[in-house]
């Protein structure tokens, strides 16, 4: 078990962004500290959102419980709502006299565009942040925004990156960058449910938590992923988000094992 500190946003409605994240670690029996960068009504696709920004509390619960002597294994970060909030994660990381490890999701696009709520000050964050960051998780549209598509230049850098979605000659397949550039390939399912990339940061932290091995870790992420997404399509296709809790039970269950 590890103790895992999740900065990402809570969505009202469907299993997406920190919600999925939570349900699916504390599952795996890792003990999560769901901190919500905001909150948030539904998906930003739908338009017409409600929020609420969370930077007050964010810095509240973070002094709190730097009194409290918290620790944490891994610091993943998610969505961030504006500078402020990326200032006072930078400071919290730089100040903490311990070494976890800190994993970043630039949450900001995807299928060759740039979400609705996304502007250059939020470039900006992210590119801040990935400064501060062991391990960074794009998919191909954010790698691209981020200018992180030289990959033989990524190579040369103390960093791991773990690239999604990327496409060669209509194959799909995800990335790891790290000593070498090693690919996973898979059959991509004719599905679109919020939440999958979430739900694929939570995999993969799992799976290095247990493995320490990016590769392998990538690997058995792709196939979980498949899996579910498999499973959501024949079984659970009408249903609006990603039925996650009864997938876990059939994959890990046996049946799909």
């Amino acid at each position: 078990m590890s103790k895992i500190l999740l900065i990402n946003d809570f969505v009202s409605k469907g299993k997406i962004a920190g919600n999925i994240m939570d349900a699916y670690l504390s599952y795996k029996l890792h003990q999560c500290y769901f901190l919500p960068t905001a909150l948030i009504s539904h998906n930003f696709s739908l338009g017409n959102i409600a929020k609420l920004d969370t930077s007050s509390y964010i810095k509240d619960c973070l002094d709190s419980w730097d009194k409290l002597g918290f620790t944490f294994d891994i610091i993943f970060i998610g969505y961030v709502e504006n500078k402020k909030q990326k200032d006072l994660i930078i400071d919290y990381i730089n100040k903490i006299k311990y070494n976890p490890l800190i994993v970043l999701d630039p949450i900001m696009g995807d299928n060759g565009k740039l979400y609705k709520n996304v502007n250059n000050d939020k470039l900006e964050i992210y590119k801040d942040l990935l400064q501060i960051a062991h391990i960074i998780i794009p998919n191909s549209t954010e790698a691209k925004f981020l200018g992180l598509c030289d990959f033989d230049k990524l190579l040369a850098t103390n960093k791991k990156y773990l690239i999604t979605s990327l496409d060669c000659e209509n194959k799909p397949y995800n990335l790891v960058i790290d000593k070498d550039l090693y690919k996973v390939y898979y059959d991509k399912i004719d599905l679109n449910y919020g939440g999958t990339g979430d739900l694929f940061d939570s995999l993969f932290l799992d799976y290095y938590i247990k493995t320490k091995d990016l590769k392998k870790s990538l690997e058995l992420t792709t196939i979980d992923i498949s899996k579910i997404l498999k499973i959501q399509k024949e079984k659970y296709g009408n249903y609006p988000s990603l039925a996650i809790e009864s997938i876990l039970s059939e994959i890990y269950g046996g049946k799909y094992a």
